[in-house]
């Protein structure tokens, strides 16, 4: 791997302001996610009238409780090593602002998604809040404190039954692998399959803990790699950031952001490292 210390160039210009711009949108698409849980937690039916789903995976795998305390710690992990991968990179306002849209696109479907359907809670082992009550900085402000200490406390006490379709958990744990594999050298191949370990056994402890239907994690998955995909498709070849009768990507709502976050980015950006403060 290559150290360099000098700056990106005209190629790859930094432009940390739209990173910052970025940032407040993952934040702003979080808070519409969190007052929609809330929300969707009023509207969720008691599990005495309506059971949870059958499930394939709930059919023949028992429910563990300590199951999703270890899918928080990988993800805590996942994303702690990413963060420091992240530090290293030589173009981590580019690959920043790139991660931070993805995840607040993910937010903002996660937040249509849980209000047009709303499913029944996916085990009898969950206590979920009480219905909220009042104005929608009331509901932000107990949605906050609530989903502070994660989605389920480890004491096993009340958590918000809203947000099924699809998982958070399994989508920021799919998203983030995918950019630790991302831009990361090959050489790094014992790196990438430890992350992938912690990524996929993350999701698998989500559904041993019950806490989510096995359709919540698959939508995560085809979502979170598809719009991964898409937009890294769509980064990497130049006549595809303008919009053209040849380009049906450039129909999808968010091209606009699109190319407010690349038009300066001139190719695929090389996987080349700095130091954090250079």
């Amino acid at each position: 791997i290559k150290i360099i210390v000098t700056s990106g160039g005209d190629k790859y210009p930094s432009e940390w302001w739209k990173t910052l711009a970025m940032l407040v949108y993952a934040i702003l698409a979080f808070l519409v996610t969190s007052i929609g849980v809330v929300i969707v937690n009023n509207w969720v039916p008691a599990k005495e009238l309506a059971p949870p789903l059958p499930d394939l995976f709930f059919r023949y795998i028992g429910h563990y409780d300590w199951a999703f305390k270890i899918c928080e710690l990988n993800a805590w992990i996942l994303f702690m090593l990413w963060t420091i991968q992240w530090l290293f990179l030589r173009h981590k306002s580019i690959v920043g602002r790139r991660y931070l849209f993805i995840l607040g696109t993910l937010c903002v479907y996660r937040s249509l998604t849980m209000i047009v359907t709303v499913l029944p809670i996916p085990g009898n082992h969950l206590n979920c809040e009480p219905k909220a009550s009042g104005d929608y900085m009331a509901l932000l402000k107990q949605s906050l404190k609530l989903r502070s200490g994660g989605r389920m406390l480890a004491n096993g006490s009340r958590t918000l039954c809203s947000d099924y379709v699809y998982s958070g958990h399994a989508a920021t744990m799919i998203l983030t692998y995918l950019f630790i594999q991302t831009y990361s050298p090959r050489k790094f191949w014992l790196y990438q399959w430890a992350c992938c370990f912690l990524c996929v056994t993350g999701v698998l402890l989500i559904l041993l803990a019950h806490n989510h239907y096995t359709l919540d994690v698959i939508v995560a998955y085809f979502v979170t790699t598809r719009l991964f995909w898409m937009y890294h498709t769509l980064a990497n070849n130049k006549t595809l950031k303008t919009h053209s009768a040849q380009n049906p990507q450039s129909q999808v709502w968010w091209f606009g952001i699109f190319q407010f976050c690349e038009e300066n980015v001139m190719g695929t950006l090389p996987q080349s490292f700095s130091w954090p403060i250079s």
